[in-house]
Order: C-alpha cells, then sequence, then structure tokens
C-alpha cells in the first residue's frame, strides 16, 4: 500500500494500517514456522508448551489475547490453512450474507456545528492480512480529528478465518454506533467534547480474538474554551 498524497499533506492512515497489518504477518509467519517444527498439535489436550511460544510472540508484537481463555482456539483458527478453511467459511457465511465481500469500507464524517470545533473522520474498515498461507480478517476503526490533523483513535481487531461472520458483526456494531454518535450530536443530544470520550466506550466493548497494545485514545479533546 502507497500513503496517498492530499493537499494537506501524507495520508496517514495507511501507514497506520500498514503497521497493524505487518504486526499480524509477523504472527503469521510464526505459527507457520512453529508448525514447520510440529510444535503445534491442537489434537493434544494439554499443550502448553506452543501456548507459552505463542504468548511470547504475542508479547513481542506488543499483542495480547482478546479472552484469557481462548488461546487453543486462536492458535487453531491461525494455524489452518487459508485455502481449504475460506471455502468452508465462506459456504457457511454465504447463506447468511452474500453479498458480503472479504474486504468492506465506509467512512463517516462529523461536521462541526461551530466554527471553534472541528470536523471529524472516522474511517471503518475490512481487510484480509495473508501471509505464508495463513489469513485473518482485520476490521479497524481509525477517527481523526481534521483540526488537530491526527488520529486521536486507532483500533485494530482481529479475527482467525473461520469466524469471518464475527468479524462481520463488529464491523457492523462499530458502524451502526458510530451512526448513531453522529445523530446524537446533529440532534443536540450531546456536545462536541463527548464525542471522542463515547467512540472510546463503543470500541472498547467490541471483542476481537487479538488485540493491539498501542490502540488507545491518544487524547482528549476539549474545545468548550
Amino acid at each position: 500500500m502507497i500513503p496517498i498524497i492530499t493537499e494537506n499533506g501524507l495520508d496517514d492512515l495507511i501507514l497506520h494500517k500498514s503497521m497493524a497489518v505487518q504486526k499480524m504477518s509477523n504472527l503469521l509467519s510464526f505459527v507457520k514456522t512453529q508448525e514447520s517444527k510440529k510444535l503445534v498439535k491442537i489434537a493434544s489436550t494439554d499443550n502448553n508448551e506452543i501456548l507459552k511460544l505463542f504468548t511470547a510472540m504475542l508479547n513481542l508484537l506488543n499483542l495480547k489475547l482478546g479472552n484469557d481463555d481462548n488461546g487453543k482456539m486462536v492458535i487453531e483458527g491461525l494455524s489452518q490453512n487459508d485455502n481449504k478453511t475460506t471455502s468452508q467459511a465462506r459456504k457457511k457465511t454465504a447463506e447468511r450474507t452474500a453479498e458480503r465481500t472479504a474486504e468492506r469500507r465506509d467512512d463517516i464524517k462529523i461536521v462541526s456545528k461551530k466554527i471553534k470545533d472541528s470536523h471529524y473522520q472516522i474511517d471503518i474498515s475490512k481487510d484480509a492480512v495473508t501471509k505464508d498461507g495463513k489469513k485473518v480478517f482485520m476490521v479497524s476503526c481509525y477517527a481523526r480529528d481534521a483540526y488537530l490533523g491526527r488520529y486521536l483513535i486507532k483500533r485494530n481487531y482481529f479475527y482467525t478465518v473461520d469466524r469471518e461472520e464475527f468479524a462481520d458483526r463488529a464491523y457492523d456494531e462499530i458502524l451502526v454506533k458510530v451512526g448513531d454518535l453522529k445523530d446524537r450530536y446533529y440532534n443536540d443530544i450531546i456536545d462536541v467534547s463527548e464525542i471522542f470520550a463515547q467512540m472510546k466506550k463503543t470500541l472498547d466493548g467490541v471483542i476481537s480474538e487479538i488485540k493491539m497494545e498501542e490502540d488507545s485514545l491518544a487524547t482528549n479533546v476539549n474545545r468548550q474554551s
């Protein structure tokens, strides 16, 4: 992916997403390497060795499991063959959501009602990350304050290839709730200073199989003065 130059300079959205993709690619390569060493034996009932190695790799990449109890399930999902699993997952998903594709994009703009307040742009996307025959789905939500010119919220949610339906559910949840947030602002139910705080609350509630430690609210925005 090549960053796009806009009239305001470099579009760093692509750079932020590229870093997230690279981290996940490194994790998929790690899983592939462990498979070649025959350390991944998901069928075994108690395989603590691979779980410890996997957790160490997550820590190295500044990642963590979304749920402390789902380590083996995530490893199993990551270790499955892309082509075989994708066809099985897509067959199930197609019965319910035939119109959906692996990649989705939406952007929501919140134009300020007052000159002193900034405009906001929220980019929501779903991408497939593929490496060494492995695939995961990445659902991202990046929110930028146009006045400050930087992203204040960055969230990346990861789902194994057999759980694409959950990725789509997360995408739909974010899209609907951010849209509701925009409506509440325009209907004077919330003030501009509450937008990012409420968005963070919404995004913190989205379930991800793997979380990025550095995804956070970068700063608080207060334009009351």
